[in-house]
C-alpha cells in the first residue's frame, strides 16, 4: 500500500510540474501578444498623429480660401444688388417719361411670349 500513494503524489507532482510550464508557456505568449498590440498602437498613434500634422496646415489654407470666396460673393451680391436698383430706376423713369411707348412694348412682350408658349 505504501507503494501506491507515493506514485500518486509523483503523477500528481508531475500533472502540476506539467501544468506549470503550460501556464508559463501560455504567460508567454500572452505577454508577447500584449508586447505585439503595445507595438501596433504605438504605431497607429504615431501615424494619426502624423496625419494630423499634414492636414493642420492643408485645413487652415482651405478655411483661408473659404473666407476669401465668401468674401468676394458677398461683394459680389452687393454689386448685383446695386446694378438691380439701378436698372428698376431706369425702367421707373422711363416709363414715367414715355408712358405709351411703354404700354406698346408691353403689349408686344406679352404677345410674342403667347406665341412662343402657345401650343398647336
Amino acid at each position: 500500500m505504501e507503494n501506491q500513494p507515493s506514485t500518486s503524489i509523483g503523477t500528481g507532482m508531475s500533472g502540476t510540474n506539467s501544468a506549470t510550464s503550460s501556464a508559463t508557456g501560455a504567460g508567454t505568449s500572452a505577454s508577447s501578444a500584449h508586447a505585439t498590440v503595445d507595438r501596433l498602437a504605438q504605431t497607429a498613434h504615431e501615424t494619426v498623429d502624423k496625419l494630423a500634422a499634414k492636414a493642420g496646415p492643408a485645413l487652415e489654407r482651405m478655411r483661408g480660401t473659404t473666407t476669401n470666396l465668401r468674401e468676394q460673393m458677398r461683394g459680389k451680391a452687393s454689386e448685383w444688388s446695386s446694378m438691380e436698383q439701378e436698372w428698376v430706376e431706369a425702367a421707373r423713369g422711363y416709363v414715367r417719361e414715355h408712358p405709351f411707348t411703354s404700354l406698346a412694348i408691353a403689349a408686344l412682350a406679352g404677345m410674342v411670349i403667347a406665341r412662343m408658349t402657345h401650343h398647336r
